[in-house]
């Protein structure tokens, strides 16, 4: 397993240079603001005692595991770059920022370090946070230039980090703080977007949610004889009448659940949701018995 050590810079900075448009619409998705003119930086050396404009301050981090090690992308709130809700997302926003990641997780890391697990986490004070993570001594971070607007920032990638861990944990202040009386009576009025709250469900349910079931996106279908099947060879066309600018459906257990259109995320092949398609009804017709 590749490890995340400061001997990557090269291949880092020359991935980054590749997805610069595609770094701007993953943004763009996430925040539903316009992100243009991204500009990757060399790589240098991380200095502890001076660190990026915004460090000492909150931001949004984005960590990606990779064997014993993580890399970690920031984007100080200072910026103005990153909305205010996402501190405390609600279902929608963990769903962007949890696919923020993923997308960046292919566009900033080459080949060779493809993360097993990445996490979002709001940071109360973005230097002292990698500090606890230990960030190492030999530590190297490449900034990409984005624009928002009348707004310009950094968004900073730095590794390597030994124990990732300490940045998903809240401060102290953070967890001991009450809420204040407004705070109290805004969470009241809002409407409980608990619903991904598995823990609520009885214990003989959770087990459910570890099943594994096949995911499959359907480009086409349609139906030929068994002797035109036998006809077919290597090199030969079969024409579907979908138009290939339709959306395509996401099947799970051969049932669609939702429709999107194809995109491509640095060398790779994804599907953006567009919509989510309800499930059949089915309505069986209730007959009256009458009476003798």
């Amino acid at each position: 397993m590749a490890e995340f050590t400061p001997d990557i810079a090269e291949a880092l900075v020359a991935v980054c240079r590749e997805s610069a448009d595609e770094i701007n619409g993953a943004m763009t998705r996430a925040f539903d603001n316009e992100y243009v003119e991204a500009t990757v930086g060399d790589a240098a050396a991380y200095d502890a005692a001076a660190p990026p404009p915004g460090f000492d301050g909150p931001g949004l981090a984005l960590v990606f595991r990779c064997g014993e090690s993580s890399a970690v992308v920031v984007l100080p709130e200072s910026t103005g770059l990153v909305p205010s809700w996402y501190v405390e997302p609600d279902a929608t926003g963990k769903s962007r920022l949890s696919t923020l990641a993923q997308e960046l997780s292919m566009l900033l890391l080459p080949e060779s370090h493809i993360a097993d697990e990445y996490h979002v986490a709001p940071l109360a004070e973005v230097a002292a946070a990698l500090t606890r993570a230990e960030l190492a001594a030999d530590a190297m971070h490449v900034s990409i230039g984005l624009k928002q607007g009348e707004n310009e920032g950094n968004l900073t990638v730095v590794w390597p980090v030994a124990k990732h861990s300490e940045l998903l944990v809240k401060s102290e202040a953070a967890q001991a703080a009450p809420p204040t009386p407004t705070e109290a009576a805004t969470k009241e009025e809002q409407p409980d977007d608990s619903w991904d709250d598995f823990s609520r469900l009885p214990k003989y349910c959770r087990s459910f949610l570890k099943v594994q079931v096949p995911v499959a996106v359907n480009l086409a279908t349609q139906k030929h004889s068994v002797q035109e099947i036998r006809e077919l060879v290597p090199g030969a066309m079969i024409k579907f009448d979908k138009s290939c600018e339709e959306l395509l459906d996401l099947m799970v257990c051969d049932q669609p659940i939702a429709s999107g259109e194809v995109v491509k995320v640095g060398d790779k092949f994804g599907l953006r949701l567009r919509s989510m398609i309800m499930p059949q009804e089915q309505f069986i017709a209730i007959k009256a018995t009458m009476p003798q």
